[in-house]
């Protein structure tokens, strides 16, 4: 092994807008010598550990480079290809792997041209240099694991810049693959399309939803007695604020009960099938540690169903399956637990599409209920249900069921929609079966979500579809003019090139000094009166460091 890193970076370290000609998501710029081919190969044991502790993203197509690095582009490939995978398992919204191009300026040496997410350009430029360090110092066990453990204050760096929600991923990855601009409007708030054509997303949420809307869906009785009113069925309930009267509700309503927190969402704080008045008094406590407000309500049976609409039309549906396991006739329940939960999908770092299922100590009542113990060892085909919670949060599992829903069902989900003016809401039914009209099945509306989980497990193609629903229709066309010196163009000049887009922009006279056309630039983007633009190629060329992803086509 070398004594010293057989690599060497340049400074400066600068930022680049993205376009064409490097990467199309805008990063920074460093100056890289790789090690030459004499340069021992990486450590098996490193590319082992990398392997274990980032699994690959759960979307996006991500090529694997070479196992073995040898000379300069090889070797660049490995180190764009970790640096990405990295990055994206810190959630962070870059989709695309670095590039390297020869240094006009420096023999040896290729500029690297690596996306970064606004905001994390320093953690970022800190993780490649960690990268280059490790890959190339000495590599035994011990050093790599000491290496490992002192890369959690990175990581945690990177991941504490991204943003919050998974849908808000989905979503600027649809709008990459369509070659959307797209405009970070801070605290992780994004408008996809230009000016008059764009929306804002803020996860699920949207421009197009009403605040009121929102608050009002978020306190489960509010919208139980909205929409009782309305005549959609909904289960009784009681609004609960002291444990004195849970006895008497109890007597109303009748057991099983389920008991909740009135205005949290993912399931935080439900207790379902209480038995009891002393299960339903400790629930209650439970509760009402979480919040002030806590409802009681009958268990109504069923099978869970979430139907997500959209502009008053119900675009997908899945079962909500409680956590569960299923037995081969060979392993104990605790060693099936530990074989789903080791699923990097179940993770439950990052974005990762499920959640653990629950421990053998958290199922010990329902495994006891079926006459089971976490040394039992099932029977093949048997099913062990590890918790009554559907939500995906509690280890629950999403089955698509779009194309078996009973046309009453998915109106009975618009109609909710449509009542709370929602654009877009996640409604759960719960009813014998989806494929039978509610008419005649029953059903009941358990919840209405304002901002729901779209679904990364089932409905990934779903979030480029929303993204065209959502856009307007109306084209408008970016003009690219040649042949003038002036701000004075007209419908006469002459047009070299044009691009049909969503939409376009109101062309205005462009400002001299550099930070200025940037900044008229962005406002451009954001102003949702902008119609349509005519930049000559200076200014295009501005323009662009605004819009990074924005192609002329």
């Amino acid at each position: 092994m070398p004594s010293r890193p057989d690599w060497n970076m340049q400074p400066p370290v600068t930022r680049y807008p993205g376009g064409a000609d490097t990467t199309r998501q805008p990063g920074f710029c460093v100056n890289i010598r790789p090690p030459s081919r004499e340069a021992e190969p990486l450590s098996p044991t490193f590319a082992t550990l990398l392997e274990r502790a980032f699994p690959e993203p759960a979307f996006g197509n991500l090529p694997k480079p070479p196992a073995h690095p040898v000379g300069p582009e090889p070797w660049l490939e490995w180190l764009g290809y970790w640096y990405h995978r990295m990055i994206r398992y810190a959630g962070l919204p870059v989709f695309e792997m670095p590039k390297a191009l020869s240094s006009p300026d420096k023999p040896q040496y290729y500029r690297m041209y690596c996306p970064a997410y606004e905001g994390t350009e320093n953690a970022s430029l800190s993780l490649l240099k960690w990268l280059l360090t490790v890959s190339m110092a000495p590599q035994t066990d011990t050093l790599m694991r000491e290496a490992m453990n002192g890369l959690d204050s990175l990581m945690k760096s990177l991941s504490a810049g991204a943003p919050t929600s998974a849908n808000t991923l989905r979503f600027l990855f649809a709008a990459f693959e369509a070659r959307l601009p797209v405009v970070s409007l801070g605290h992780h708030m994004f408008q996809i399309g230009i000016g008059a054509s764009g929306v804002w997303l803020d996860g699920s949420f949207t421009s197009g939803t009403s605040v009121m809307s929102a608050n009002l869906v978020r306190n489960k009785a509010a919208t139980s007695d909205f929409l009782a009113k309305a005549g959609i069925p909904v289960p009784w309930q009681a609004l609960i604020t002291e444990e004195a009267q849970l006895k008497t509700v109890a007597e109303a309503l009748g057991f099983p009960l389920v008991c909740k927190p009135a205005d949290l969402d993912g399931g935080q704080g439900v207790h379902l099938h209480l038995e009891d008045l002393p299960s339903l008094a400790k629930a209650y406590r439970q509760c009402r540690e979480l919040s002030k407000q806590v409802l009681t309500q009958p268990q109504v049976q069923g099978r869970d169903y979430r139907l997500t609409v959209h502009a008053g039309e119900c675009v997908w549906a899945i079962e909500r399956v409680p956590a569960r396991v299923i037995g081969n006739g060979k392993d104990t329940v605790a060693a099936l637990i530990d074989h789903e939960n080791a699923r990097p999908e179940r993770s439950g770092t990052g974005h990762s599409p499920l959640k653990p299922l629950p421990g053998v100590h958290s199922a010990k009542d329902l495994l006891k209920a079926q006459s089971l113990k976490p040394t039992s060892v099932p029977e093949k085909g048997q099913i062990v249900v590890l918790s009554h919670l559907p939500n995906v949060a509690a280890g629950g599992q999403p089955v698509p069921i779009f194309s078996e829903v009973h046309p009453d069902n998915a109106e009975l989900a618009a109609r909710v929609a449509r009542l709370c003016r929602l654009d877009l809401a996640g409604i759960d039914l719960i009813m014998p079966d989806i494929r039978r009209s509610w008419r005649d099945a029953g059903a009941w509306v358990i919840e209405v979500n304002a901002q729901p989980d779209i679904g990364q497990t089932t409905a990934g193609h779903l979030y480029g579809e929303l993204l065209e629903r959502m856009l307007p229709e109306t084209s408008v066309e970016i003009r690219y003019v040649e042949g003038r010196d002036n701000d004075a163009w007209g419908l006469e000049d002459r047009v070299s090139c044009q691009g049909r887009l969503w939409n376009g922009l109101a062309w205005q006279p462009l400002p001299e000094k550099q930070a200025e056309r940037v900044a008229w630039a962005r406002q451009c983007l954001l102003d949702d009166e902008c119609r349509g633009i005519w930049l000559d190629k200076e200014s295009w060329e501005w323009f662009r460091q605004a819009a990074t992803d924005l192609a002329i086509r």
